[in-house]
């Protein structure tokens, strides 16, 4: 027996019937995340793998954060900035310093960081080339929001499921983010 198959196209209508059948499940803001009205925001955890497949998750973020708050962790975790919606986000930064955490725990401890230990880059969606990509482990970084009259920003995160948010102490430093 042979079986003949025309692709076609992909497209809402096909992409809206897989996910109906229960074979896919298409990357869009959760309600949780997209309607939070916390300080910070909210992770919702939209599924976490078995451990015998091995332990990975993948979470929806709604980001409401305007003050940094520095962090690290101690794997790699993947970011992913869809807006399938075409929502009018709030612009979202990503602040990364430009030292990973021995070089910058250093800086701390010796009050010597200056502006130009951190770089701030304003956040794109929906660009294959730079939308998508991994935050390597030991990277210290924050996302923040611009303060405006708009919907918060939500992405997506994939990171082991055990990994932990190690939030940097930094009462003495205060990095300010504006355009």
């Amino acid at each position: 027996m042979q079986i003949t198959l025309k692709p076609v196209k992909s497209n809402k209508k096909i992409f809206n019937f897989l996910e109906k059948k229960g074979f896919i499940s298409v990357l869009k803001p959760t309600d949780k995340a997209f309607n939070t009205r916390t300080k910070t925001g909210t992770v919702d955890i939209l599924y976490t793998s078995k451990k015998s497949f091995g332990s990975h998750r993948l979470m929806c973020i709604g980001k409401r954060t305007k003050k940094v708050q520095l962090c690290y962790h101690l794997d790699n975790e993947d970011l992913i900035f869809l807006n399938p919606q075409n929502v009018d986000y709030q612009k979202l930064y990503l602040v990364f310093a430009l030292d990973k955490t021995d070089v910058f725990f250093k800086k701390l401890t010796e009050n010597s960081l200056t502006k130009k230990d951190f770089i701030a880059v304003e956040i794109v969606y929906n660009d294959p080339l730079l939308s998508f990509f991994t935050i390597l482990k030991k990277t210290v970084h924050c996302e923040v929001v611009k303060d405006e009259d708009k919907q918060h920003p939500v992405f997506f995160v994939a990171e082991s499921s055990c990994l932990k948010n190690n939030k940097i102490k930094h009462k003495d430093l205060n990095i300010i983010v504006e355009d």
